[in-house]
């Protein structure tokens, strides 16, 4: 299941960079996988995905304002 369709990028896809450690924010989740850098429909996707599996317990945060 794609959870950007502008990026074509998936759930499992987001989820592996979070849980990596590689992706604390939205931010870094468009420049390590480009989910969320087109139309940013998909952030309150990303944001639940990061709040669920950071190892951090990182704050959703978005660089775009919508």
């Amino acid at each position: 299941m794609y959870v950007c369709i502008c990026a074509a990028v998936s759930q499992a896809e987001a989820r592996e960079c979070i849980v990596h450690g590689e992706a604390r924010s939205i931010e870094d989740i468009v420049n390590r996988c480009g989910a969320g850098g087109g139309c940013g429909s998909c952030h309150d996707r990303l944001a639940d995905l990061l709040s669920k599996h950071s190892p951090t317990g990182a704050h959703a945060t978005s660089a775009m304002s919508r």
